[in-house]
């Protein structure tokens, strides 16, 4: 099943190019729709779009503004109506009191920082908004933090994907 969706958004990443990776980071990071995560998807797209430094910077740009925003969708849905709307839907989403209060626990223990770093790991990287919005953390604090993350990991993805791409002598 994976496979057909990692195909399937790569081929629109073909069609769609940068405008495709910002709409498929926003719906990972959102958590609408976190079936496949950006490390299947992201050094796919970088190594069909970037060639170079305008692309790399393209490429960048639409990591960052697909997550940053994303990021914010779901920080504002859990931190607004998080308690309550798990409360309604706690049962369907499987999502118990236990562990919204685990999680909130890890950010207090790992601090408001971890929004940063965070970015960075896989799973981590969409999760983390849930406890931000939860504890809530600071909107600005959370936006600064989920961009300067999510820049990091997109330039080290491409830049690793271009230097393999180089070292195999593709691009």
């Amino acid at each position: 099943m994976f496979q057909h969706l990692g195909e399937t958004a790569l081929r629109l990443v073909e069609q769609y190019g940068y405008l495709a990776v910002a709409l498929f980071t926003f719906l990972e990071a959102s958590m609408l729709f976190p079936l496949l995560p950006s490390e299947v998807v992201v050094p796919g797209a970088a190594a069909l779009l970037v060639g170079g430094p305008v692309t790399f910077a393209l490429f960048v740009a639409a990591v960052v503004v697909g997550t940053t925003v994303g990021s914010l969708f779901a920080y504002h849905v859990f931190g607004e109506r998080g308690r309550s709307a798990l409360a309604s839907h706690g049962g369907w989403l499987r999502v118990s009191e236990d562990r919204l209060e685990r999680a909130t626990a890890w950010f207090r223990r790992w601090g408001e920082h971890s929004v940063l770093w965070g970015r960075l790991l896989p799973i981590l990287r969409s999760l983390v908004s849930v406890p931000a919005g939860l504890s809530g953390m600071a909107r600005w604090k959370f936006t600064l933090y989920s961009a300067v993350g999510s820049l990091a990991f997109a330039v080290v993805v491409a830049t690793a994907v271009e230097t393999g791409l180089n070292l195999i002598g593709i691009a």
